[in-house]
């Protein structure tokens, strides 16, 4: 982690903001500000890319309406798959070269009923440095359901590497690389990294994930030393033993420390 990173944490909105120095990429990750009223109900159909997105940045854009969305957590179920509309805050704080943000959303469904009574996904991020590390637990999920999580569009006009990698909860911690045919605003083609997993009741999954010009960047997979999951508790321990990050729900709370 380069001393220059910075991370900035605004808990009044919900949102993370992510610098690194050495590529000059600013990320905000969306943890609180949405596209919808408060007197509006929560529709599919009026799903919008620039508010319900994970992550943003200044060098990507969402992808056209049509194509695999990036940065996008998506419970499928009964055939159907889910948008996030309104965000609910759980909170957002940051220390030295490390922040953190978290909210609550109800999965919101086209094509029938608008939600599953009982379901919802709390989503926490951890940035630090070029790492983001993201936790979902996925609560009241029906039997036979699945997550699908994507991470950062990229393409040829723009010598950028996009990665990402599960931790746990997902079939396979590889990502699968689905193209979006119409691109971004940055570039006519994209490719999106995704990752899908099984969930049924409460279940948990983190994933790394990685936005970077840095062509001799490490592999995610080197990053992380440890992973422990238990009851709802997230600890991870990062590479080198310099730092390790836990996360908790119920309440949401997030420590980090570096030695």
């Amino acid at each position: 982690m380069e001393e220059s990173d910075r991370v900035l944490a605004l808990p009044a909105p919900g949102l993370l903001v992510q610098a690194t120095r050495a590529d000059g990429i600013v990320r905000l990750h969306n943890h609180g500000s949405d596209h919808v009223r408060p007197h509006e109900g929560e529709t599919a159909a009026e799903d919008d890319p620039h508010y319900g997105r994970q992550a943003y940045s200044t060098r990507t854009g969402p992808t056209a309406p049509g194509n695999v969305a990036d940065n996008h957590l998506s419970v499928e179920t009964g055939g159907r798959s889910s948008v996030r509309r309104r965000i609910h805050p759980l909170g957002a704080g940051h220390g030295d070269g490390w922040g953190w943000a978290a909210s609550w959303h109800r999965p919101v469904f086209a094509g029938g009923p608008p939600m599953v009574p009982g379901l919802r996904v709390e989503s926490v991020t951890v940035a630090r440095g070029r790492h983001e590390l993201r936790v979902h637990r996925v609560v009241g999920a029906p039997e036979g359901s699945r997550l699908t999580h994507t991470g950062w569009a990229t393409g040829p006009e723009e010598p950028l590497t996009s990665a990402l990698y599960g931790l746990h909860g997902w079939d396979d911690p590889s990502p699968i690389p689905v193209r979006a045919p119409q691109g971004t605003a940055w570039t006519r083609w994209a490719h999106v990294p995704r990752l899908t997993g099984r969930c049924a009741g409460t279940s948990v999954h983190v994933v790394l994930a990685s936005l970077t010009a840095d062509a001799d960047a490490a592999p995610l997979s080197e990053a992380v030393e440890e992973v422990r999951v238990d009851d709802g508790t997230v600890e991870v321990a990062w590479a080198g033993g310099t730092a390790r990050t836990r996360i908790t729900f119920e309440p949401v709370e997030v420590r980090h420390t570096e030695r």
